[in-house]
């Protein structure tokens, strides 16, 4: 195994916060535990837990704090030592009130685990692990939780550990796959943060087309207004991979421009030969994501999708084929 390899993988754990970071250890997990199973929030949360494994005997608390939140260690140990504080108490059924622990039920828990399973073993996951002060509070946590709650889901005996980015890179293989991934969420998460920033201009044909589009569809205003505001997201998305591919692969980012005129020769071909083009817009989306997989599935693949979204609503913008002919006819 490359120690360089487990380094980067290691930084790159450490990088991602929220939802990404969880989705990055799912993976991780899933790719070397069987029977690693995740646990959805739906449809009345998730217990506690965020995986199981083992049969029920194993459970998963992920957490992915977000950095520019907690800027000192200290706010940093005290939001993960609360996070997973929470999440044991409902695990243990137990809840404060007036600062003293009294059993409270959790009635999902009996539809996550096997019936008549307890949990003896629990993985708190956090994406920084930097300081041994987390460890005390959740132990001693743990151990007045044992005492006080009725344990109907936990065994007595629980085992607690907590593991940060350097343990689980450590626990597996890194290869070539996991790094591509953990690559790609780092490169979305640049891109939706980028995103965010954007201000699209010149969008008065786009406008123009999407309320065209109301009056040609006879869809109701409220929908309209969704797709466009999709839309709109999705070209956002689009912009800012641009600029990140311009800012750091300039190769990849000349290659995107060769793919944009692609999918544009391709999209405007297919809205000509079209008598009702806004029917085509599915189609265009997927040649353009036709396109954009086979030379960047590797690099942004999870955010192809999107990109592909951005790019079609770009190119409603652009596209001389006019929706407003058929809608006045």
């Amino acid at each position: 195994m490359s120690n360089s390899l487990v380094f980067e993988y290691e930084q790159s754990l450490a990088s991602l916060s929220g939802k990404v970071f969880q989705d990055e250890v799912t993976a991780r997990l899933q790719a070397f535990i069987n029977d690693f199973q995740p646990v959805p929030a739906s449809p009345h949360g998730d217990a506690g837990l965020d995986a199981i494994s083992h049969r029920g005997e194993r459970a998963y608390c992920c957490y992915g704090l977000e950095h520019d939140l907690f800027k000192t260690n200290s706010k940093r140990e005290a939001a993960i030592i609360d996070k997973f504080k929470s999440d044991l108490r409902r695990i243990f059924e137990l809840e404060f009130d007036r600062k003293k622990l009294k059993h409270s039920e959790n009635p999902e828990m009996a539809t996550i685990l096997p019936s008549g399973q307890r949990i003896r073993h629990i993985e708190l996951l956090p994406n920084w692990f930097g300081s041994h002060r987390i460890l005390g509070p959740i132990v001693t946590a743990v151990m007045s939780y044992v005492e006080v709650s009725q344990c109907r889901y936990v065994e007595k005996t629980v085992t607690v550990v907590v593991l940060g980015p350097k343990e689980l890179a450590n626990r597996y293989a890194v290869d070539e796959v996991t790094i591509a991934r953990s690559r790609q969420r780092i490169l979305i998460k640049k891109v939706e943060e980028k995103a965010k920033l954007i201000t699209l201009d010149s969008t008065e044909k786009f406008d123009k087309k999407m309320t065209d589009l109301e009056a040609i569809t006879g869809v109701s205003e409220d929908v309209i207004l969704l797709l466009k505001k999709t839309l709109q997201v999705a070209w956002r998305k689009s912009l800012a991979l641009e600029q990140e591919l311009s800012d750091t692969l300039p190769n990849m980012h000349r290659e995107l421009e060769a793919n944009r005129t692609r999918i544009f020769t391709r999209v405007s071909m297919l809205m000509i030969a079209s008598s009702e083009p806004w029917k085509e817009l599915g189609r265009a989306t997927d040649i353009a994501s036709d396109l954009l997989r086979k030379d960047f599935d590797k690099l942004f693949g999870m955010l192809i999708e999107d990109v592909s979204s951005g790019e079609i609503a770009r190119l409603i913008g652009e596209c001389p084929i006019g929706w407003e002919k058929s809608a006045t006819a």
